[in-house]
């Protein structure tokens, strides 16, 4: 099942491939040219058989003004152990390697510390020499960036780290992340909003904590511009609640349609949703919810 925990770090890949270069430099010291162009291709790939394999994403990195690549990626994000992707995962590098003729790498996001150690693992594929060990970013893989500073000039790379876990959420780790957020939203960019609303739902209770702190501490050198951060935070409150009149509900026993259900999850009025919570109490029927 796709997720937005799956998503996430896709998404930010897709609208910005450079943090796959970012990621391989810092993470695992592969050296890139500085004149580079990326690009985000087809994640296809179909063999002879009639089998069709998909990646979550795929990245060509050129040099100079080529529209070769030099260099391809294929971006997976494993959110647990599956025995079909140490199968899948060297067709997907071989076939790139036949489409690009040139070298390929297989990047791994993995939030989950044992599905880290898990897909670290070297597949063997059983000719002499031929093991694949995926480039794994997670807990284990050590800090992507270590000061705020450092976070303003790659803030989508240090929001994908933030997703993948790989430092703990503490107080020096939300700095990092809210100096990201900040320099985001305050360039304008069009996926600010979404990319706050990835955070905050993957971090645990008390990381979500710290980094509000952060924000209403007004620290002048990554303050937000905007309310953006309120207004995601309200979002999700928002959407909390919904859940809750569905949960309540449910709890009672009583038979939920669709059409009920999509109505409340699409309310985005808390006054609504609280008089819709009081009356989820006593309703014999769920339609009967709207009064």
């Amino acid at each position: 099942m796709v997720t937005a925990k799956h998503e996430g770090p896709i998404k930010i890949i897709r609208n910005n491939p450079e943090v796959v270069a970012q990621l391989l430099q810092t993470a695992f010291q592969i050296e890139l040219s500085k004149d580079l162009s990326i690009r985000t291709v087809s994640e296809e790939f179909t063999n002879i058989a009639p089998t069709a394999y998909r990646a979550d994403s795929v990245i060509e990195i050129c040099e100079g003004a080529s529209a070769r690549p030099s260099m391809a990626v294929v971006v997976e994000v494993q959110q647990r152990q599956d025995p079909a992707k140490r199968r899948s995962w060297p067709v997907y590098l071989t076939t790139l390697r036949a489409r690009t003729h040139c070298p390929c790498y297989l990047l791994v996001i993995c939030p989950e510390r044992p599905v880290a150690e898990w897909a670290r693992e070297t597949i063997k594929v059983g000719h002499p020499g031929f093991d694949l060990r995926p480039l794994v970013v997670g807990p284990g893989v050590g800090p992507l960036v270590t000061t705020p500073e450092q976070a303003v000039q790659a803030p989508e790379m240090t929001i994908v780290g933030t997703l993948a876990n790989v430092t703990t959420p503490d107080q020096e780790a939300m700095e990092i992340t809210h100096a990201a957020l900040v320099a985001i939203e305050n360039a304008g960019h069009e996926n600010a909003d979404l990319y706050t609303d990835l955070v905050l739902n993957a971090l645990p209770k008390a990381a979500r904590r710290i980094l509000e702190e952060l924000v209403k501490a007004d620290i002048v050198d990554y303050e937000f511009k905007s309310d953006l951060f309120l207004r995601s935070q309200a979002r999700g409150e928002v959407k909390g609640e919904a859940k809750s009149v569905l949960k309540v509900l449910e709890a009672r026993g009583l038979s939920v349609a669709d059409d009920v259900r999509e109505r409340v999850l699409a309310c985005t009025d808390p006054e609504q949703l609280d008089q819709w919570l009081v009356r989820a109490v006593t309703v014999e029927r769920a339609d009967r919810l709207f009064g």
